[in-house]
């Protein structure tokens, strides 16, 4: 065989190795693609952002969603991008970053899950948190009391998606007391009713039979980082090793219900069923943690304001749905009487403040027009409280 036919098959063997490898990166890359379509919440059932994880790409827009902290649960990813725009600042919160140290400013902490955070629009300037804070900043300067106390107002979107009483409770406990803010909103009770509504045999009153424990990936080590490059390489190494991650077996809510797989300590063993037909709530997380929030944020001489969680009476899931809207009731009722017995005032807020009913875009979230409703909602009750508290407190805390 001459040197040129031999020459012509290491050619052609080379090229068919190429196509080969190009092949499978080909099907590789549909592989991710096809498991990247589904949505979710927190952007992790998603075989690119868990690659990107992996990698340790710290791209904005391919960034986890959240992270999980020790102590804290999980906490909005700082630097994570969405819709062109920075949706979390480096504090871990959504919206504009607040300085701890206070200024003259009135400050006013906002807590609650996606209803706070703004699930239902797409820029963290359209949340109720931020439309809140440019309308109080607008009547601060046009009222000569406040304006002599207070140098502007600043609000805190510290809202979490899927969080329920007990992320608030823990994350006020160990995180957002140290802001010290005037005024904290507190927009809670349909995560819980949820998870009451749906809870199994599992159930625990620390809610670990539903929460998800890992909301990210630590990046690989080298060489592993670099294979990662290999769209295929990807594909086979999420599917084989991180499938617990991936898949929690319940559509829609991949990033909050716990892993499969996942173990935890059975120390509660009172049924849910026990729970929901009980007259009392000693064994109630709900009225437990939030009895707790509520007399912290008083001791902190912060002035306690109670958000209804309102739900959307048109929404079929609603309807549809009798043990879930009841509990949703119940807990309107259990935070109106704890905010009345800790002091606190509960916002005039109902389903007729929202003036579109199309704002609804589900059970519970409203778009940018409804967000704005529920700004206009609390503006007069928090004018009415900062005046109050520049009257008995003419220093600053």
């Amino acid at each position: 065989m001459s040197a040129q036919v031999k020459e012509r098959n290491r050619l052609f063997r080379l090229i068919m190795v190429i196509l080969v490898l190009a092949v499978l990166e080909g099907i590789g890359y549909i592989a991710m693609w096809a498991n990247s379509r589904s949505f979710d919440w927190v952007n992790t059932k998603n075989y690119f952002k868990v690659r990107a994880m992996l990698m340790g790409d710290t791209t904005p827009d391919q960034r986890a969603r959240y992270l999980s902290q020790p102590y804290l649960s999980y906490i909005p990813d700082p630097g994570y991008a969405a819709h062109g725009v920075v949706q979390h600042n480096g504090a871990g919160y959504r919206g504009q970053k607040i300085p701890l140290i206070r200024s003259r400013k009135l400050r006013i902490l906002c807590l609650g899950g996606s209803t706070t955070y703004g699930l239902g629009v797409p820029l963290p300037s359209q949340t109720y948190p931020a439309r809140l804070s440019a309308l109080l900043n607008r009547s601060i300067g046009q009222d000569s009391i406040l304006r002599t106390r207070y140098g502007g107002a600043e609000v805190l979107n510290a809202g979490l998606e899927a969080g329920t009483s007990a992320e608030e409770l823990e994350q006020y406990l160990l995180k957002y007391r140290y802001y010290r803010p005037d005024i904290v909103i507190v927009h809670s009770g349909v995560n819980d009713a949820e998870i009451m509504a749906s809870a199994d045999r599992d159930f625990q009153l620390d809610y670990t039979h539903y929460r998800r424990l890992q909301f990210h990936l630590e990046p690989l080590s080298q060489p592993a980082r670099f294979f990662m490059h290999s769209y295929l390489f990807s594909y086979l190494t999420i599917r084989l090793f991180y499938a617990n991650f991936y898949y929690s077996g319940v559509s829609g809510r991949q990033c909050y219900v716990r892993q499969r797989g996942q173990q935890f300590a059975h120390w509660s063993d009172i049924a849910a069923d026990t729970i929901r037909q009980g007259r009392g709530h000693l064994y109630l997380p709900f009225y437990r943690n939030t009895q707790s929030l509520y007399a912290e944020v008083v001791r902190d001489s912060a002035i306690l304001l109670v958000l209804p969680n309102i739900l959307n009476e048109k929404d079929s899931f609603v309807n549809n749905s009798l043990l879930y809207r009841d509990l949703c009731a119940e807990n309107l009722r259990i935070s109106a009487k704890l905010a009345s017995e800790a002091g606190g005032i509960v916002v005039p807020f109902a389903y007729d403040s929202i003036h579109d009913p199309h704002s609804w875009l589900d059970d519970c979230h409203l778009d940018t027009a409804g967000e704005m409703d529920k700004a206009m909602v609390l503006l007069p009750v928090v004018v009415h409280c900062a005046l109050q508290r520049s009257r008995c407190s003419p220093n600053d805390k």
